[in-house]
Protein backbone atom coordinates (compact mmCIF):
# COMPACT_ATOMS: atom_id res chain seq x y z
CA UNK A 1 0.00 0.00 0.00
CA UNK A 2 1.31 3.50 -0.91
CA UNK A 3 0.66 6.96 0.06
CA UNK A 4 -2.64 7.62 1.02
CA UNK A 5 -3.91 3.71 1.66
CA UNK A 6 -3.84 3.45 -2.72
CA UNK A 7 -1.43 0.58 -4.51
CA UNK A 8 1.26 1.12 -6.18
CA UNK A 9 1.23 0.46 -10.01
CA UNK A 10 3.60 -0.18 -12.28
CA UNK A 11 4.25 2.28 -15.33
CA UNK A 12 1.65 2.73 -17.76
CA UNK A 13 1.90 1.43 -21.53
CA UNK A 14 5.88 0.61 -21.11
CA UNK A 15 6.94 -2.96 -21.39
CA UNK A 16 6.22 -5.65 -24.48
CA UNK A 17 3.43 -8.13 -23.40
CA UNK A 18 4.45 -11.94 -23.60
CA UNK A 19 7.87 -10.49 -22.94
CA UNK A 20 9.12 -13.54 -21.43
CA UNK A 21 8.11 -15.91 -24.12
CA UNK A 22 9.47 -13.54 -26.41
CA UNK A 23 13.28 -14.25 -24.82
CA UNK A 24 12.70 -17.76 -24.63
CA UNK A 25 11.97 -17.69 -28.26
CA UNK A 26 15.07 -15.53 -29.09
CA UNK A 27 16.99 -17.49 -26.62
CA UNK A 28 15.41 -20.73 -28.75
CA UNK A 29 16.30 -19.39 -31.72
CA UNK A 30 20.09 -17.66 -31.27
CA UNK A 31 20.93 -21.76 -29.35
CA UNK A 32 19.67 -22.94 -33.01
CA UNK A 33 21.63 -21.02 -34.76
CA UNK A 34 24.49 -21.94 -32.97
CA UNK A 35 24.07 -25.40 -33.28
CA UNK A 36 24.04 -25.71 -36.28
CA UNK A 37 27.20 -24.36 -37.05
CA UNK A 38 29.48 -26.78 -35.26
CA UNK A 39 28.77 -29.89 -35.55
CA UNK A 40 26.35 -32.08 -37.66
CA UNK A 41 26.41 -34.21 -34.61
CA UNK A 42 24.24 -31.17 -32.56
CA UNK A 43 21.68 -30.63 -35.90
CA UNK A 44 19.05 -32.31 -34.06
CA UNK A 45 19.17 -30.76 -31.25
CA UNK A 46 19.64 -27.41 -33.34
CA UNK A 47 16.19 -28.67 -35.60
CA UNK A 48 14.37 -29.50 -31.83
CA UNK A 49 15.37 -25.84 -30.83
CA UNK A 50 13.90 -24.92 -33.41
CA UNK A 51 11.02 -27.05 -33.53
CA UNK A 52 10.19 -25.80 -30.03
CA UNK A 53 10.36 -22.18 -31.07
CA UNK A 54 7.68 -22.27 -33.34
CA UNK A 55 5.57 -24.40 -30.75
CA UNK A 56 5.72 -21.38 -28.15
CA UNK A 57 4.74 -19.45 -30.91
CA UNK A 58 1.46 -21.19 -31.97
CA UNK A 59 1.02 -22.34 -28.41
CA UNK A 60 0.96 -18.44 -27.21
CA UNK A 61 -0.53 -17.08 -30.72
CA UNK A 62 2.70 -15.44 -31.21
CA UNK A 63 4.29 -14.08 -34.66
CA UNK A 64 7.28 -14.77 -35.90
CA UNK A 65 9.25 -12.16 -37.67
CA UNK A 66 9.05 -12.81 -41.48
CA UNK A 67 12.97 -12.52 -41.35
CA UNK A 68 13.12 -15.32 -38.49
CA UNK A 69 10.60 -17.10 -40.80
CA UNK A 70 12.75 -17.59 -43.99
CA UNK A 71 16.03 -18.45 -41.83
CA UNK A 72 13.95 -21.98 -40.83
CA UNK A 73 13.22 -24.81 -43.22
CA UNK A 74 9.96 -25.38 -43.10
CA UNK A 75 9.92 -29.51 -43.44
CA UNK A 76 13.00 -30.39 -41.70
CA UNK A 77 13.11 -27.44 -39.15
CA UNK A 78 16.58 -26.81 -39.86
CA UNK A 79 18.54 -23.12 -39.55
CA UNK A 80 19.07 -22.46 -42.73
CA UNK A 81 22.93 -21.07 -43.60
CA UNK A 82 24.03 -20.68 -47.03
CA UNK A 83 26.87 -23.13 -47.57
CA UNK A 84 26.43 -24.85 -44.52
CA UNK A 85 23.34 -26.05 -44.13
CA UNK A 86 21.90 -24.81 -47.70
CA UNK A 87 22.42 -23.89 -51.47
CA UNK A 88 20.97 -20.12 -52.62
CA UNK A 89 21.07 -19.58 -56.07
CA UNK A 90 19.43 -16.51 -58.20
CA UNK A 91 17.38 -17.56 -61.02
CA UNK A 92 15.65 -15.58 -64.49
CA UNK A 93 16.54 -12.46 -65.75
CA UNK A 94 15.19 -9.04 -65.72
CA UNK A 95 12.06 -8.77 -63.71
CA UNK A 96 11.52 -12.01 -63.05
CA UNK A 97 14.63 -12.72 -60.49
CA UNK A 98 14.10 -15.26 -57.92
CA UNK A 99 16.02 -16.39 -55.24
CA UNK A 100 15.75 -20.16 -54.56
CA UNK A 101 17.08 -21.92 -51.11
CA UNK A 102 17.22 -25.39 -51.23
CA UNK A 103 17.50 -27.39 -48.07
CA UNK A 104 20.77 -29.69 -48.33
CA UNK A 105 19.15 -31.73 -45.46
CA UNK A 106 15.30 -32.36 -46.98
CA UNK A 107 16.09 -30.93 -50.88
CA UNK A 108 12.32 -28.20 -49.81
CA UNK A 109 13.26 -25.42 -51.94
CA UNK A 110 11.71 -21.47 -51.15
CA UNK A 111 11.59 -19.18 -54.00
CA UNK A 112 11.49 -15.47 -53.08
CA UNK A 113 11.77 -12.69 -55.54
CA UNK A 114 14.54 -11.14 -55.63
CA UNK A 115 14.08 -7.59 -57.32
CA UNK A 116 10.82 -6.92 -54.89
CA UNK A 117 12.01 -3.56 -53.75
CA UNK A 118 10.89 -4.33 -50.16
CA UNK A 119 8.48 -6.12 -47.94
CA UNK A 120 6.03 -4.37 -46.45
CA UNK A 121 7.18 -5.61 -42.91
CA UNK A 122 10.96 -3.79 -43.98
CA UNK A 123 9.48 -0.66 -44.93
CA UNK A 124 10.06 2.55 -42.07
CA UNK A 125 6.48 4.01 -41.79
CA UNK A 126 5.15 0.34 -41.04
CA UNK A 127 5.22 -0.22 -37.21
CA UNK A 128 3.79 -2.59 -35.93
CA UNK A 129 1.72 -2.44 -32.73
CA UNK A 130 2.16 -5.30 -29.33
Amino acid sequence: MGRNGKEKKGKKGGGVPNRELYERMSFLYQSAQMLSDTKDELLPLARFYTKEMRQVARKSVLRLSPHVKRGLCKVCNTPKQPGISCRVRVKGSGRAKRVITTCTYCGDQTRLMANAQTLFVDQSEHTTQH
